[in-house]
């Protein structure tokens, strides 16, 4: 029979297993959660055990006081629960580091503490039923109608984050790491203390319905219910409890297409942003119809929404993220950000929708039965992997080359792991996504789209493909260990994927939201509390050079370029791997051009281009040698290039660098490239003419052919832009090849379909 001292042990043990589970082994958000949906329940239990024993029911007719003082003389022992995993994770500080232990007890204070009162109310209002047999499952009918209250809006409304009584925040993604305390979950958990205080008044009111002295009391009750309103009021400003058409209302603009309504800002995009925007959807759709050889919106009867937020900051408002798009085939529907035509962003998300007229169970993912558990669970690696190897990005590294480069550094994790949701998500996101991709695109070409799918459905590999799963990863394993990967290609891999994933991060959460509100108050122009935050990060974690460099950064922007000379150096210093030593010697270059010391940067900006940098790196190093070699000009290249300007006045001062050197083909292709930004299509391909080779390095040569091609394509000028596209697809460089290909199938569908 349960008794106190098995709820307390219980607690304990919940408490004492929190503290080796990673990300819930400090003060924080992750333990608090945990903490408040373990106390909650016993409280919940406790008091359920005590009423009616060691205090009168509720409505008991002869109670020697009053209900409001039975209830709390029960608060103390109840609240006592916190102090056993607030007191173990406090002493757990001392083997794992905890970084903000002040938020995270305002976490604990907030979350479990509320909890256990939610608790012990609920356990109260179940105390109402005169059979005890009945009043724990309606109490736990009552906790239970809460969660599935939050998973109805996590599963229907935009929304990824939402609040629930012992839980207190479900705080959505993992892989948006920065978090900090939202006002919502404030107002939300005051809300729920004097609604707690309501019910507590009520049953008194309820408790004396024979007495006549109840008049102060109904107007406390009043009084306690319009502070409830008041409060619940406030968390739904503060965002709590957002819904689809406050999104939509917030984000005001609506176009529909043949297979399409888009919701967007308009102040974000003008009538040509949103054309593009349209005509980018419906080539998605026809791209991604005949790889799956489907038709969600014919299969469903109706267009798929599609929420497009002009930035982060929106969209953490709107739906709780920041970095996690969403798109949910049971809704019909995908959360995005769009910056321009060829955005990946729409062919991921939308992939997820066009699986849904194969998925399994209610939500229409990839599932597998799992007898264990009797029923069918989603496969998460699946839903992702066919999502990835639909849109397989433009990239210097495919998905197959990652995978890889990824295996001969020794860095993949077993594939076979990635089928269980726990491995998936213990990955990051990188790994795991890639990883995925590269499996599924390779289980797509060799045995066709239609046996996926007949495997995606419900997990039976042996039925679709006449092999195990061992079996086909083996085979997957054999193809890709079988691809000749370049020393420049694993240098990159090493740099993008030897990461830790949020559980083996130090102060994960802590460091992350530092760095966001340093990043905020950078573009705020408060730099001097931006540089404390930096300093306080590298407090935290001073063995990581990337913080290094961030202070070196804001160092030169408060224009103290010897300090931040002296912080590269000390990180160049240390020996670092070859894809960081490039940034920091990149970094250090530009500090010394600025510091008139051309020579010297110049060196430095060589010493990267030894390194394995990434295509975009090395045009932007091969620009800025270049512009230090042009005595004439190298004071116009150096605004352009390091001035940190608006995109006017970066054209502004690149059309000044070709007045300077006309005959350079090298600001002629910035002008022309920055021309293209703005969407000034025609004026831009005056600067992007040539033949192929006009600008001495291949990789911005090639980038300013695809420029010219994009240029041609948005103009209508199909038959100029196939011809560049096709000069490009057998280009060594995969981004290149891979831009170069789906440029001919855009040309090839607006082709057959003039009218967009």
């Amino acid at each position: 029979m349960i008794g106190e001292w098995t709820i307390r042990a219980a607690v304990v043990a919940a408490s004492v297993a929190l503290c080796f589970t990673p990300l819930a082994n400090i003060l924080g958000y992750e333990s608090a959660a945990a903490a408040g949906v373990f106390c909650g329940l016993a409280a919940l239990v406790r008091t359920h055990l005590r009423v009616g024993r060691t205090v009168p029911d509720p409505l008991a007719r002869d109670r020697a006081r009053s209900t409001i003082a039975d209830f709390g003389a029960l608060l103390p022992g109840n609240a006592a629960l916190v102090a056993v995993p607030l007191a173990l994770l406090t002493l757990n500080a001392l083997r794992v580091r905890n970084c903000d232990p002040l938020t995270g007890a305002l976490f604990f204070l907030l979350i479990p503490l509320v909890s256990v009162l939610v608790g012990q109310t609920v356990a109260w209002i179940a105390a109402l039923v005169p059979r005890r047999s009945l009043r724990v499952p309606l109490a736990l009918a009552l906790i239970a109608a809460d969660v599935a209250w939050l998973l109805w809006r996590l599963a229907t409304e935009p929304p990824i984050t939402g609040h629930t009584w012992l839980l207190g925040w479900f705080a959505g993604s993992i892989y948006d790491e920065a978090l900090s305390i939202p006002t919502s979950l404030i107002w939300v958990r005051l809300t729920l203390v004097a609604g707690c205080a309501v019910v507590v008044l009520a049953i008194e009111l309820l408790a004396r319905r024979s007495r006549s002295n109840s008049g102060g009391l109904t107007l406390a009750l009043l009084v306690t219910a319009l502070i409830t309103g008041g409060l619940h009021a406030q968390s739904l400003a503060a965002g709590a409890w957002v819904d689809r058409a406050q999104v939509f209302e917030t984000l005001g603009g609506r176009l529909e297409t043949e297979h399409f309504v888009i919701h967007y800002d308009p102040a974000s995009l003008d009538e040509t942003g949103a054309a593009l925007l349209a005509t980018d959807h419906e080539y998605r759709y026809a791209e991604l119809a005949a790889f799956f050889d489907e038709d969600p919106v014919a299969w469903r009867g109706r267009r798929i929404s599609s929420v497009v937020y002009p930035d982060k900051r929106t969209q953490h408002a709107l739906m709780g993220a920041r970095n996690t798009l969403v798109a949910r085939p049971w809704t019909h529907e995908m959360h995005i950000r769009w910056d321009d035509i060829g955005d990946t962003a729409v062919a991921h998300e939308l992939a997820h929708l066009f699986t849904a007229p194969f998925g399994g169970g209610p939500l229409q993912l990839a599932t597998r039965d799992v007898s264990l558990i009797g029923g069918l669970v989603i496969d998460i690696g699946l839903v992702e992997g066919i999502a990835l190897a639909a849109d397989w990005p433009p990239d210097e590294l495919t998905p197959h080359e990652a995978a890889a480069a990824m295996r001969a550094l020794d860095i993949a994790p077993d594939l076979r792991r990635l089928f269980d949701p726990a491995g998936f998500w213990s990955q990051p996101s990188g790994k795991a996504y890639t990883l995925m991709g590269s499996f599924v695109r390779h289980l797509v070409d060799t045995g066709g789209i239609a046996t996926f799918k007949a495997a995606y459905r419900t997990g039976d590999f042996q039925d679709a493909y006449g092999q195990s799963v061992d079996e086909l990863i083996s085979g997957w394993e054999a193809a890709i260990d079988a691809i000749s990967v370049s020393d420049d290609a694993l240098e990159l891999a090493r740099f993008r994927y030897k990461r830790k994933s949020i559980f083996g991060k130090v102060c994960a959460r802590t460091i992350a939201d530092l760095d966001r509100r340093a990043r905020q108050a950078q573009s705020r122009r408060e730099l001097d509390r931006a540089l404390s935050l930096r300093e306080e990060i590298l407090g935290h974690e001073p063995g990581r050079p990337g913080h290094h460099l961030d202070l070196a950064r804001l160092l030169r922007e408060m224009d103290r370029q010897d300090e931040a000379v002296s912080v590269v150096d000390g990180v160049i210093e240390r020996g670092l791997k070859p894809v960081h030593r490039s940034r920091a010697l990149e970094l250090r270059g530009d500090l010394l051009w600025e510091l008139a010391r051309p020579e010297t940067a110049d060196e430095d900006y060589a010493r990267c281009l030894a390194f394995g940098v990434p295509d975009a790196t090395r045009r932007r190093l091969e620009a800025k040698r270049a512009g230090l070699a042009s005595a004439e000009a190298r004071d116009i290249a150096q605004t352009y290039l390091l001035g940190g300007l608006s995109r006017a006045r970066v054209l502004f001062a690149a059309l000044r660098w070709v007045e300077t050197t006309p005959d350079d083909p090298l600001p002629r292709y910035l002008a022309g490239l920055q021309l293209t930004r703005l969407r000034e299509w025609e004026s831009a391909l005056r600067y992007l003419d040539g033949p192929p080779d006009t600008l001495p390095w291949p990789v911005m040569d090639e980038r300013r052919r695809l420029t010219q091609a994009r240029a041609f394509l948005l103009l209508g000028r199909l038959d100029e832009a196939d011809a560049v596209y096709a000069g490009l697809v057998d280009s060594p460089r995969s981004r290149t090849a891979s831009i170069a290909r789906e440029g001919r199938a855009r040309v090839t569908w607006s082709r057959a379909t003039p009218a967009r």
